[in-house]
């Protein structure tokens, strides 16, 4: 009866080979770090309070620091604004003080400007005025209060029907010269030595609004022209543009300050070796866009000196019917002549 005794002892053998691996495996599990499970991670989101627009000017233009950028005001139809004249140009804080002193006056029919005279001019000095799109003499006449023939006189202008936009005209104070009346009459009597000389009567009309220009050591001259770029194009001032003295020559070394809505820039200075021919200069805003904005530029130094004055010219960027043939102008040759 061995062998029963054998295969008893090969069942318990075969038992406890099933018991102890079946214990090491639940050993070694337990043992075992169960992995994580996996967690696709969610992104997260910061609330950034919106930026305003920054102006950009471009690589031609030296920003100069300035207030914040403010937002471009709406346009007024036929604005007359006026700008007190002195022996020096204004800094364009004294321009914008006295620009809150002389209330702006609209154009209206005739019967309602009569309110205007008293107010025009209240410290009863000469008053410079700068010529809109649009305007005649007997509408600036009836502004400030004064007769046609007062500002022709004050300005010897030789043609009352032909002014320009931009061209700058000294406004007499009301009262100041009523005399301008009686010089009507002379003409009559200055006809009859006219007949043997009419030449020279009538060239020296021409040739004195240099007089009044000289007051500035900088005048200005704006031309719109189509050719240079499309009125739909971003604003700026066109490399055509060129500072001479006053005998024609190319002047070197200038720079033009541009002020909108109280942001200030300076321009390289003009004839810039490798960037402009001589005398020539010009100015980006960095805008791409048509923008209707209203600027204004004046020569602030040359070759690092400061200008004894310069007249402050307005540019008007108007987006009017805006396309290449429009009658609106985005590009402008702003022309200099230093005369002293």
């Amino acid at each position: 009866m061995k062998w029963r005794h054998w295969a008893i002892l090969i069942v318990l053998l075969l038992l406890n080979y099933i018991i102890f691996s079946t214990a090491l495996t639940q050993l070694a599990a337990q043992r075992r770090p169960e992995p994580l499970s996996t967690r696709t991670p969610h992104p997260t989101f910061e609330n950034v309070a919106p930026t305003p627009v920054a102006w950009i000017v471009l690589p031609t233009s030296t920003t100069r620091p300035t207030r914040a950028p403010v937002t471009p005001l709406p346009t007024v139809a036929n604005p007359v604004t006026a700008e007190i004249t002195a022996d020096i140009q204004p800094t364009p804080a004294a321009v914008i003080a006295a620009a809150e002193t002389q209330p702006i006056v609209t154009l209206a029919p005739e019967a309602t400007a009569t309110p205007v005279p008293p107010t025009a001019t209240p410290t009863g000095e000469a008053v410079v005025h700068t010529i809109k799109r649009g305007q005649t003499l007997s509408q600036i006449a009836l502004a400030y209060g004064v007769t046609v023939d007062a500002i022709v006189a004050a300005n010897n202008l030789a043609d009352p029907n032909r002014i320009i936009t931009g061209q700058t005209l000294i406004i007499p104070a009301p009262g100041r010269i009523p005399p301008t009346a009686t010089p009507g009459p002379p003409p009559t009597a200055r006809p009859k030595p006219k007949p043997p000389t009419p030449a020279p009567t009538q060239k020296p009309p021409a040739s004195t609004p240099t007089p009044a220009a000289s007051r500035f050591q900088f005048t200005a001259q704006t031309v719109w022209d189509p050719l240079v770029a499309a009125n739909c194009a971003g604003p700026a001032i066109a490399k055509q543009s060129i500072i001479r003295d006053a005998n024609g020559n190319a002047v070197n070394g200038a720079r033009v300050e541009v002020n909108c809505y109280d942001n200030i820039w300076l321009s390289h200075p003009s004839g810039n070796p490798g960037e402009y021919d001589p005398g020539h200069y010009d100015f980006s805003f960095g805008q791409n866009v048509p923008q209707d904005w209203t600027c204004t530029a004046r020569v602030v130094d040359v070759n690092g000196q400061p200008v004894a004055s310069s007249e402050v010219v307005t540019i008007h960027f108007d987006t009017n019917d805006c396309k290449p043939s429009g009658a609106g102008h985005q590009v402008a040759i702003l022309n200099w002549t230093k005369n002293w």
